[in-house]
């Protein structure tokens, strides 16, 4: 039961970002703003910066946690599925690689880029996720 509900999260959570990644520039540009709007609310930040510069923050921070995310959640489906240490590591690199072609398959999408920054933030968030992921298989 544990690992079907793992797989399902990891399933719709990978979908979440495919869907959010692949968006049109003028989407996603909305999206963000909104999101940032929302921010701006919650913690009345917009008194201490501006919305652009707070806007272009949210972006990249983004990039590490959905991808923090995907990682744990992909840890949990597979450490599940007894795969041991060779699935984890097999796991982290199809990872790796996924945060890279992820942003290269940007530049076909209108109003989208390719960004080597965000590429980075990527890979953090994948190693953010095995940290997490280690340190809560050790307690």
């Amino acid at each position: 039961m544990e690992t079907e509900v793992f797989t399902i999260l990891t399933v719709l959570w990978f979908g979440a970002m495919c869907i959010f990644t692949f968006q049109l520039g003028e989407q996603t540009v909305r999206v963000s703003g909104s999101l940032t709007r929302i921010v701006e609310s919650v913690i009345g930040i917009a008194f201490y910066t501006d919305a652009e510069l707070l806007e272009k923050r949210l972006r990249f921070l983004a990039h590490p946690v959905e991808f923090a995310v995907l990682t744990i959640l992909c840890l949990l489906t597979f450490s599940n599925f007894k795969t041991g240490t060779r699935g984890a590591i097999i796991t982290v690199g199809v990872l790796i690689v996924w945060s890279v072609v992820s942003e290269v398959l940007k530049r076909n999408i209108p109003g989208r880029h390719c960004n080597g920054i965000d590429m980075v933030g990527n890979m953090i968030g994948v190693g953010i996720g095995v940290l997490i992921s280690v340190l809560a298989a050790m307690i």
